[in-house]
C-alpha cells in the first residue's frame, strides 16, 4: 500500500472495532475536524480511518465518527452540529439511502454548513451535475477514483469551505447580537430621551403654571394696592358727592314745586303770566324741569356703582372676617341661593354629597361662589341652558363644582378671566371683577380654582378646598 495513487479499494483493512459512539464534539482552535463517515460497508470504515490517520488541516486533525445507514447518520448530525464533512455511500439500506440522507440533512436539520460529499461504487443514471444541484452537495466521487491523494484534497477543499461557511456564521451571529445590543442602546436611549422629555414638559407646565400663578398673585396684590389706595382717596369724596346729589334732587324738587306754585298765583294776572312765560322760554325750565330728575337719578346710579366698585376691591384688604370652624357647605349654598333669588328647577339644579364641618370664612366663601353662579347663570346663549351646582368630598378636600352649558370660553381668553376688569359682557354692563374676588378668596382658603370651557358647550368650574 506504497502506491499513493491506487484507490480506497485497494487499501487491505485492519482489524474491525467496535463502532465508536457520537459525541458532542467542543470545537476550538486545537480541536480537531470531526467528519462523518457514512457507509454500510465495514472495510470503507477501515481504509478510511487507515488512510486519514495522518491528515491535517491547519495543524489540526482529524476525528472520525461512523455510521453504517442513514438513520444512524441523521441521528448522529442531529445531536452533533459541529461535523464538518459527510462522506456519504449513495447505496446503502436502499438504493437512495444517501440521496435521501443529504436531502434530509438540508431540508430537515436545516444545516446549510456542513460539506457533503458522495461516494458511490456503482454510478447511477443521473448525471453528476443534476444531483449536484438537486440534493445541494457538494462533491460527487465513486469510490474507485478516490486515491488517497484525491481523497485527501476532497477532504481540504470541503474542510477549508466549512470553516469559511463557519467563519462567515460567526460573524453574521456576533453582527446579529451587535445591532440587538445597538437596537437595546438605541431604544433605551430613545426610552431615556422620552422621559426626559416628558420630564422636560411636565418642568415646562408646572413653570407656566407657576407663573401663571406669579402673575396672578401679582395682579392681585396690585389689585389691593388699589384697593387700598381707592378706598382712603374715593370713599371720602364719594360721600361727599352723594350727599351733594341728594341735597342737589331734594332742593331741585322744593325749586320745581316753587316755580308751579308761582305759575298758578300769577295765571290770574296777565302781565305776570306772560313774564314766567318769557322766564320759562328764555332759560328752558320746561326741559330742566324734566330732565333734571333723570340726572339726578343717573347720577346716583354712578355713585352707586363706584360705590359697588370699592366695596367690592375692599374684598382684597378687608381682614374683617374671621375664619371660623364647624361651617358646612350645603348651609353656605342655601345662603348664596337665597340672596340670588333662585329656586331648584329644570335649569337649575343644586346636589350636596357632603356633610362633613370645615373651616373658612362663610361669608366671604359666598360671595365667592356667588360670583361663580352669577357668572354661570349669565353665561346663557340659548333657551336650554342649565346649571348644575354639586358639592362632594374628596379624600381630605371638598370639590364644588359649577357647569354651565352657556356659550363657553374660547382658548385665548380663558386665561384672561380672573384678571382684575376682564370682562366679555358689555362696557358698563359688569365690573369685571366677580371672577378676580371669587379667586382671591378661594386663594385665601388655601384652594384652588380650575376651568374647563368650550365654545358653545359650556363652562365647568371646579373649586377645590382643603378640610384642613
Amino acid at each position: 500500500m506504497t502506491d499513493r495513487n491506487k484507490p480506497l479499494a485497494l487499501f487491505s483493512s485492519e482489524p474491525e472495532q467496535a463502532k465508536p459512539q457520537a459525541r458532542q464534539p467542543q470545537i476550538g482552535n486545537h480541536d480537531p475536524w470531526y467528519v462523518l463517515i457514512v457507509d454500510d460497508d465495514e472495510s470503507v470504515h477501515q481504509l478510511s480511518k487507515l488512510v486519514l490517520r495522518s491528515y491535517k488541516f491547519e495543524q489540526r486533525s482529524l476525528q472520525l465518527v461512523h455510521a453504517y445507514s442513514k438513520i444512524e447518520a441523521l441521528t448522529i448530525l442531529k445531536d452533533s452540529p459541529d461535523i464538518a464533512l459527510v462522506l456519504l455511500d449513495v447505496i446503502m439500506e436502499s438504493d437512495e439511502a444517501g440521496l435521501e440522507c443529504a436531502q434530509e440533512i438540508r431540508q430537515v436539520l436545516r444545516n446549510e454548513t456542513i460539506r457533503i460529499v458522495l461516494r458511490t461504487g456503482q454510478p447511477g443514471s443521473i448525471p453528476e451535475h443534476e444531483l449536484m444541484l438537486k440534493y445541494d452537495i457538494n462533491d460527487y466521487k465513486t469510490k474507485t477514483e478516490l486515491t488517497k491523494e484525491r481523497l485527501y484534497t476532497v477532504i481540504t477543499a470541503s474542510l477549508r469551505s466549512y470553516e469559511h461557511l463557519v467563519k462567515l456564521a460567526n460573524m453574521a451571529k456576533r453582527l446579529s447580537s451587535f445591532n440587538e445590543e445597538l437596537e437595546q442602546c438605541v431604544a433605551e436611549r430613545t426610552y431615556e430621551l422620552e422621559q426626559r422629555n416628558i420630564a422636560l414638559e411636565l418642568a415646562k407646565q408646572k413653570i407656566d403654571a407657576q407663573q401663571q400663578v406669579l402673575v396672578q398673585q401679582e395682579k392681585l396684590a396690585s389689585v389691593g394696592q388699589l384697593a387700598a389706595g381707592i378706598a382712603h382717596e374715593i370713599n371720602n369724596p364719594l360721600s361727599a358727592i352723594s350727599s351733594n346729589n341728594e341735597f342737589i334732587s331734594e332742593h331741585f324738587t322744593k325749586l320745581n314745586d316753587a316755580w308751579a306754585r308761582l305759575c298758578m298765583a300769577t295765571s290770574e294776572h296777565n302781565e305776570l303770566a306772560e313774564l314766567v312765560k318769557e322766564i320759562e322760554g328764555q332759560f328752558d325750565l320746561p326741559w330742566i324741569q324734566t330732565e333734571s330728575k333723570d340726572l339726578v337719578n343717573e347720577t346716583k346710579q354712578g355713585l352707586t356703582r363706584i360705590a359697588h366698585i370699592v366695596r367690592d376691591l375692599s374684598v382684597f384688604t378687608n381682614s374683617s372676617q374671621q375664619v371660623s370652624s364647624g361651617n358646612c357647605i350645603q348651609d353656605i349654598l342655601d345662603t348664596v341661593i337665597i340672596n340670588l333669588n333662585l329656586e331648584p328647577s329644570s335649569s337649575f339644579e343644586l346636589m350636596v354629597e357632603c356633610k362633613d364641618s370645615f373651616s373658612a370664612a362663610a361669608d366671604l366663601l359666598g360671595q365667592a361662589i356667588g360670583c361663580i353662579l352669577i357668572n354661570a347663570l349669565e353665561a346663557q346663549c340659548d333657551m336650554n341652558h342649565t346649571v348644575h351646582v354639586k358639592a362632594i368630598r374628596r379624600d381630605a378636600f371638598l370639590e364644588i363644582t359649577v357647569i354651565d352649558s352657556g356659550c363657553g370660553i374660547s382658548t385665548e381668553h380663558i386665561h384672561q378671566i380672573f384678571d382684575p376688569f376682564y370682562t366679555s359682557k358689555p362696557i358698563g354692563s359688569a365690573t369685571g371683577l366677580g371672577l378676580t374676588i371669587a379667586n382671591s378668596i378661594v386663594k385665601s382658603h388655601n384652594g384652588t380654582i380650575h376651568v374647563e370651557s368650550e365654545v358653545g358647550f359650556g363652562s365647568t368650574f371646579i373649586i377645590t378646598l382643603p378640610f384642613w
